[in-house]
């Protein structure tokens, strides 16, 4: 089991604050079937870690808290373990899947290949009303960082990364990217140190004063840097913490 991570090399942890299945909540809609929507529900506390590595996924804890049957809890649950978030140990029960190391070298290789082929076509029809947009997001991750803010900066900084995407006329590309970052995201929340943040929004800035050039190869540079921290966030992790991401 993943134990929370100390204080890092950096300074303060700004990610994480595991709750617990007790603090979470389910108001269940009219649309979607029950399974859907209980699945939502973990999946978006297991990426954000509001449910941290390791934390076990009881179905009676499930039923009881959300006042749902079984039947709809175990498909959510086994859809869960199809998509690598829950790990299902006969005889002992359902766990939040740990951080492994391998996912997080293919989710790192799919985002960051396609990340930066949308920037190219983001390139060709680069515009200043772009630039606007894409400052006025870091700026509200600056917000957010001096509110000790934790949600709004990841949700703002998932924000700068589909619109810069977006901007290139393939949306549907984001997609596929999102779902191939999870493990990323994950990551990132869990280990996310607070002396990090002013140096991602000098990275996005970075990308968008050479986009403003007229500098592709040196947009796609700084791209390429930015996405590539998530392993030098890594290497600087003590080997005590470095060995709680199985390959």
């Amino acid at each position: 089991m993943t134990k929370p991570p100390p204080e890092g090399p950096r300074g303060k942890l700004f990610g994480a604050s595991a709750q617990g299945l007790e603090e979470l909540e389910l108001v269940l809609g009219r649309t979607g079937s029950v399974s859907d929507q209980v699945h939502d529900v973990l999946r978006r506390a297991i990426i954000e870690v509001r449910l941290a590595p390791g934390a076990p996924i009881s179905e009676n804890s499930i039923c009881k808290q959300f006042a749902v049957s079984r039947t709809p809890v175990r498909s959510a649950i086994q859809r869960l373990s199809e998509e690598g978030l829950v790990d299902i140990l006969p005889q002992r029960g359902s766990y939040v899947a740990p951080l492994r190391l391998g996912n997080l070298r293919d989710s790192h290789f799919i985002r960051r290949s396609l990340e930066l082929s949308l920037l190219r076509e983001t390139a060709k029809v680069w515009t200043p009303e772009m630039s606007r947009t894409l400052r006025d997001i870091v700026e509200d991750q600056r917000r957010v960082i001096e509110a000790e803010d934790p949600d709004g900066f990841f949700h703002a900084d998932e924000e700068f990364h589909r619109t810069l995407a977006g901007f290139s006329g393939r949306a549907g590309v984001w997609d596929a990217i999102q779902a191939a970052k999870v493990s990323l995201t994950r990551f990132y929340r869990y280990w996310a140190q607070a002396d990090r943040l002013p140096d991602v929004l000098t990275e996005h800035l970075a990308v968008l004063d050479a986009l403003d050039r007229g500098d592709v190869d040196g947009a796609e540079e700084a791209l390429a840097i930015h996405l590539d921290m998530a392993f030098v966030i890594f290497d600087q992790m003590p080997e005590e913490d470095r060995k709680q991401l199985p390959v």
